[in-house]
């Protein structure tokens, strides 16, 4: 049955069908092989997407879509530029920085790249900077809107393996900053080599202007990281709370919501919420098979007769989600694998909240990984750049990542820090 699962769903992804779709296909059809009742299918799917923590998804959305609706990204990239924009490749550590700040808000790397590469791709071009280069690192320090709080995969990670989300948020905290960091460190490095200059120099009184303006901003995540750290409430009421923040900013202090973009923003929460449900919904179905037929049990064993060494398994766990993670999506992967892999983490040692975080650093470097690479490839399609020139610079940026990554698997107290 394991073949059969794995087999029908990699052929139905490889034709094009919808994850989503696929999923439910393959569920189904394995269950009328089963002889298990088809009628499930639908409770299956009401009980995997009734969930209060998953109201936090299309909130989060909405948060990030308002944020690019309006003068909130201006706001924070200014603020940025005053910080670091007087450092060597001033411009590109500007994108590193203002990339960290809208992580804050968004919770989704796809939606950072494709607002931040609008601007940051033809202004580092003006001022010399390869467009290869601007690309790359736009892309790359998008990652860090999956790892920084609020986190989409963290809500679904913690949704999928009953784990705190509010540890999830607060375990991010640290290996965002340090990958954000070691960024900064490659950005340095570059622009030595390549002369690249910096983007203004430092000013108190510009810090002062910008930090003004970028007050309001700024409340957002600290309302929302904030209120979950003191326990005030929970993620979903956060991401509520953003929302209505960000929407008070848009529309009362900077004006800049119109009835056309909130329609617009609308639809566009609309479309993606639904993508992320319907692979929740579907991933139940398959989930209750893979359940009935012991595939998480089997497959954990299978993998701890291997080896006995907690070093090694950490190890063998993060080249299998690497691997995964390049050609399934984040969703997917959580869904569909975590469940089958988090018995074996647990057996080894490795703390739900510490695993978490591990998984979503490997789902960053599968974003950034072809054929997937869902963060790369929407760069691409925004600033025309093609794959392949992208992928000259990016693949240094990815190496940064795996640093990160076993940095983080192998000192747990990076994720742990708050226990």
């Amino acid at each position: 049955m394991t073949t059969f699962i794995v087999g029908s769903l990699l052929m139905l992804l490889a034709i094009g069908v919808p994850v989503g779709f696929g999923i439910m296909v393959t569920a189904a059809v394995s269950m009328w092989v089963s002889d298990i009742p088809l009628l499930t299918i639908p409770v299956q799917m009401f009980s995997g997407m009734n969930s209060f923590p998953l109201l936090a998804i299309p909130m989060f959305i909405l948060m990030g879509e308002l944020m690019s609706a309006t003068s909130i990204a201006e706001r924070l990239i200014q603020l940025a530029g005053a910080l670091v924009g007087w450092l060597r490749g001033g411009l590109s550590q500007v994108n590193v920085l203002t990339s960290m700040f809208m992580a804050e808000m968004s919770g989704s790397g796809v939606a950072d790249a494709a607002a931040v590469s609008k601007i940051f791709v033809p202004e580092m071009e003006k001022q010399g900077y390869p467009r290869a280069f601007a690309a790359a690192i736009t892309a790359s320090s998008a990652t860090l809107g999956i790892i920084i709080p609020p986190s989409i995969p963290a809500v679904l990670y913690g949704v999928t393996t009953n784990t705190s989300i509010r540890d999830l948020f607060i375990a991010g905290i640290v290996p965002g900053l340090i990958l954000g960091g070691g960024f900064m460190i490659a950005n340095y490095i570059f622009a030595r080599r390549g002369n690249y200059p910096v983007d203004s120099e430092f000013s108190v009184g510009k810090l002062g202007v910008t930090f003004k303006r970028a007050i309001v901003p700024l409340i957002i995540p600290i309302l929302v990281i904030g209120g979950l750290v003191v326990g005030y409430f929970t993620p979903t009421e956060a991401s509520a709370i953003g929302v209505f923040v960000a929407f008070v900013f848009g529309l009362a202090i900077s004006r800049d919501l119109t009835l056309k973009k909130l329609y617009e923003v609308f639809v566009t929460t609309a479309k993606q919420a639904s993508v992320v449900m319907m692979l929740v919904g579907g991933s139940a179905i398959l989930g209750q098979v893979l359940a009935n037929e012991r595939i998480p049990q089997e497959l954990a064993e299978g993998l701890g007769t291997l080896t006995d060494s907690p070093v090694i398994m950490i190890l063998l766990i993060n080249l299998l989600l690497i691997a995964l993670g390049m050609i399934l999506h984040a969703t997917a992967t959580i869904i569909i694998i975590v469940p089958i892999l988090m018995p074996l983490a647990v057996q080894f040692g490795i703390d739900p909240v510490h695993f978490g975080i591990i998984v979503c650093l490997n789902l960053g470097i599968g974003q950034q990984t072809p054929p997937v690479a869902s963060i790369v490839l929407t760069v691409c399609s925004v600033t025309g750049v093609k794959l392949e020139e992208i992928m000259r610079y990016n693949k240094w940026f990815i190496l940064v990542m795996f640093t990160v990554l076993m940095i983080v698997s192998y000192v747990p107290m990076t994720a742990l820090w708050f226990r």
